[in-house]
């Protein structure tokens, strides 16, 4: 039988391991623990099946911060070195059924009243440093199109009641669609 999870209000770290703990029951390793040889801590990890899972969940200054950027990097290796699987959920990202079975292969029936993207936040993708411009670039590639979709609709949203040029890096702007640069307050 798949778990019912019901997550009120936009995913933070706390709300994530919830969710996953119930879903992987007795797999549940828990939450800020230490790699073996590595002084770094992930934010949580569950084992099924004989696969271990490390899980991050990415707040802004994983976009915003290079040498936060560098960490993420060296962290992922060593897990990877371990064997486990990595997962990185960015903060722009909420918890669906199928954000679940796109990140961690695994399927419960998820209640989210809060939208993907951009909303409350004011740390746009106009925010982030050059290496979290390209990292947030690669992840909306890998997203499920309607996940994506619902990004970009935050995205050119946000430009309308910002303007362009405070929501989106050069770089970016293709994903705002054809919002004028002259829109905004």
């Amino acid at each position: 039988m798949q778990a019912k999870i019901a997550i009120a209000g936009y995913l933070v770290q706390s709300k994530l391991a919830a969710a996953l703990s119930t879903i992987v029951g007795d797999g549940w390793l828990g939450s800020e623990l230490k790699l073996p040889s590595s002084r770094r801590r992930w934010d949580m990890a569950y084992r099924l099946a004989n696969k271990t899972t490390v899980v991050e969940f990415d707040g802004d200054a994983h976009y915003r911060d290079p040498l936060k950027i560098k960490v993420d990097v060296e962290k992922d290796a060593v897990a990877k070195s371990l064997g486990y699987k990595v997962v990185r959920v960015p903060y722009w990202v909420q918890l669906t059924s199928e954000t679940l079975l796109h990140y961690f292969e695994l399927e419960a029936e998820i209640e989210q009243d809060f939208p993907h993207g951009f909303i409350k936040t004011k740390l746009f993708p106009a925010s982030f440093c050059e290496l979290g411009a390209e990292r947030f670039s690669r992840e909306m590639v890998d997203l499920p199109e309607t996940v994506r979709t619902a990004v970009c609709q935050s995205l050119r949203d946000r430009c309308i009641e910002h303007g362009v040029e405070y929501v989106l890096p050069k770089q970016l702007r293709h994903l705002s669609g054809n919002v004028s640069y002259q829109e905004g307050k």
